[in-house]
């Protein structure tokens, strides 16, 4: 059946508009002027809304005014109407769910910390404690509204980071006597097999030669291994492999491949592969180099050294970092849940592929 234009009724709206406000602050200001109390029917009838509407819009928008001998008299003003509606209407909407409880501990898990809100959500799920959490988007608008106390400096890559330009020069060899990357084993490359290292050093105060870190990150479960070293130096590396190796994080009994970039702490393919082969890596196919300004290449490690970052920034003396200090934020890496590893933990995703290799 055929709706005739004719026919259809309009609806009309409900709210009063800025042209209403203005034409209802001209007729009281007309009629009832100086002291004079409106008579809310006859507004009403003039405005064509009901008496209890205007009433209201009124009260909203009264002021004080001041007569010709300075006399307050009270009157609507069009203005403070549109002001006071317009207050109302951002305060509509779904109701804030994040709850007192909820924003004291993410706070805690952003600022003290230092994880993403992501990763504070799914350790408190995991927790179990609370039984509605919210999703990451609101977590990010809340803070972004003010609403959590956290500032998005406080974010673990929040705030705008100046590029710093380096002043050392850092050797890397184009021609490599060691085996390349493009030979390594294909399942590191699918991620399927657990035992695929990478390795990198992250360094102290630009253009410094003191002491920095040897980062060795697992490419299928992200796990992470941090050692503090005196200086980057071949000699510090085989030092600080070897210990390690006879330490209970000995990762060389399970080591398939490790995969390096071609910085010259790591030039010494013969020792670094005999100290592994020595250590007990009996499937260890060798030490592989990464092509010359791929970091990409090697992303799980270079991710790892960015979330070293969070919580030893660039610029950082490295020398007067504990050990224990050391031992800390690879435990709290270690213990991260990742979105990558369906927010599961590396441990947890070692454990879940050991236990798979073995059955």
């Amino acid at each position: 059946m055929r709706q005739d234009k004719a026919t259809t009724k309009r609806a009309g709206t409900k709210h009063l508009s800025w042209e209403d406000r203005n034409l209802m602050e001209t007729i009281t200001r007309k009629k009832w002027p100086f002291k004079k109390a409106p008579c809310w029917a006859e507004l009403g009838r003039d405005m064509k809304r009901s008496w209890r509407s205007v009433k209201a819009e009124y009260i909203r928008g009264k002021v004080t005014l001041l007569g010709k001998n300075l006399e307050p008299y009270e009157a609507y003003s069009a203005e403070k109407g549109q002001q006071e509606a317009e207050g109302r209407h951002a305060n509509k909407g779904a109701p804030m769910r994040i709850t007192s409880a909820i924003a004291d501990e993410m706070r805690t898990h952003v600022v003290d910390f230092r994880r993403s809100p992501s990763v504070a959500l799914a350790k408190m799920r995991k927790s179990g404690i609370h039984p509605w959490l919210p999703c990451p988007r609101t977590v990010y608008r809340a803070i972004e509204n003010g609403l959590l106390e956290v500032i998005r400096e406080s974010l673990p890559y929040g705030g705008k980071r100046r590029k710093l330009t380096r002043r050392g020069r850092r050797m890397a060899y184009s021609r490599m006597p060691g085996k390349s990357i493009g030979d390594r084993p294909k399942e590191a490359e699918s991620r399927a097999q657990y035992g695929h290292w990478e390795m990198d050093t992250v360094c102290g105060p630009m253009g410094g030669h003191g002491a920095c870190l040897l980062v060795l990150t697992e490419r299928s479960t992200r796990e992470e291994i941090i050692i503090l070293m005196p200086d980057r130096t071949q000699g510090s590396v085989h030092r600080a492999l070897r210990s390690l190796a006879r330490s209970d994080r000995n990762p060389f009994g399970t080591m398939r491949s490790l995969t390096s970039d071609n910085g010259s702490e790591f030039w010494d393919f013969g020792a670094i592969e005999a100290i592994a082969r020595k250590a007990g890596a009996a499937e260890f196919s060798g030490l592989f180099y990464a092509h010359p300004s791929c970091p990409h290449e090697r992303g799980s490690n270079e991710n790892a050294n960015r979330l070293v970052r969070r919580y030893l920034p660039k610029g950082t003396d490295f020398s007067a970092v504990k050990r224990k200090r050391i031992q800390e934020i690879e435990d709290e890496i270690n213990g991260m849940e990742r979105a990558v590893l369906g927010w599961k933990s590396a441990l947890e995703k070692k454990k879940e592929m050991l236990n798979a290799n073995a059955a």
